[in-house]
């Protein structure tokens, strides 16, 4: 939620927004690209046109946009709330087939183990997936409905244990030697530079999880959490073998993710202001967009 009057216009969908103390800073955004709701509260400047708009001395009004805010971010969350769910049960489901998720007999997600993907039902609520029962076998429907969001099973992983509390590290991956097995295969933007260091970190060298927190300096709650993330978007590996069949593609990925985001802090730096470069609009992707905000320093992440 954005003060209108603080809003200077640069062009049709870039905007510039001094801070609403009286400091130097300032806020640029393209609303195209910005990846998370967004709201300005009149009076809006001139020339300064949003659907997007709220009266922040009306209650009824303020309500109204925060129910907007929740259900552009309503997918995003059965998202997270189906990750949950997978990270405590994929275990049992090694052996492969399908796991229907339903609700009184209404269809909320397919799991297609074999494949890695799922399909999940666009209004699905996370109370509902919590509430749901999972039904897997064999011989069930592969069969995604049209009207399902089609994720990898990766994504999902990731979009739950980057951003919750738990901890969700594996405890074989505390003791055994971890290898990058593969850059995750996720938008760049989704990775820190925290998630950098450490895939970098191992390409060069594998290590065991004390030994990381040694080379690293970063405290180990931080460091499990990103850990986590990696292991659960199928980054990392105990077995060195895997890690040596994929070390040629694996570097090719790196070496290409570096540049991607040497590219973008060209750009910011470009800029010559605080600025955040959204990579995309979450009116046209808010399945895949990440909302987090990041402190630049590992362990002071807010999770969202």
């Amino acid at each position: 939620m954005i003060a209108g009057d603080a809003v200077e216009v640069l062009g049709r969908d870039e905007v510039v927004i001094r801070h609403p103390h009286g400091t130097d800073e300032r806020l640029t955004l393209n609303r195209a690209e910005v990846d998370r709701p967004l709201a300005f509260a009149a009076p809006l400047p001139e020339g300064f046109a949003s659907a997007e708009f709220f009266d922040a001395e009306s209650e009824t009004s303020v309500r109204q946009r925060l129910q907007r805010f929740e259900a552009w971010l309503r997918p995003l969350r059965s998202q997270f709330a189906l990750g949950e769910q997978l990270v405590d049960r994929l275990a049992t489901y090694r052996a492969g087939g399908v796991v229907h998720v339903s609700l009184a007999g209404k269809l909320l997600a397919v799991i297609d183990i074999q494949r890695w993907q799922a399909g999940l039902l666009i209004p699905a609520r996370p109370v509902d997936l919590s509430m749901a029962e999972w039904v897997h076998g064999a011989s069930l429907s592969k069969e995604i409905p049209s009207s399902f969001i089609r994720l990898p099973l990766h994504r999902l992983m990731w979009t739950y244990a980057v951003r919750t509390r738990r901890d969700v590290l594996p405890a074989r991956y505390r003791e055994q030697r971890l290898y990058l097995r593969r850059v995750p295969r996720l938008p760049a933007r989704w990775f820190d530079e925290f998630h950098l260091i450490l895939m970098r970190e191992l390409m060069v060298r594998p290590a065991h999880f004390s030994q990381l927190l040694e080379r690293t300096g970063w405290p180990e709650p931080a460091l499990a959490h990103r850990v986590g993330a990696l292991y659960h978007a199928g980054g990392l590996t105990t077995d060195s073998e895997s890690a040596r069949r994929a070390e040629t593609e694996t570097r090719r990925a790196m070496v290409a993710l570096q540049f991607d985001h040497v590219d973008r802090e060209s750009e910011v730096q470009s800029h010559g202001e605080l600025s955040t470069m959204g990579p995309s609009s979450i009116m046209r992707e808010s399945v895949h967009s990440p909302l987090r905000v990041s402190t630049g320093k590992p362990g002071l992440d807010t999770a969202r």
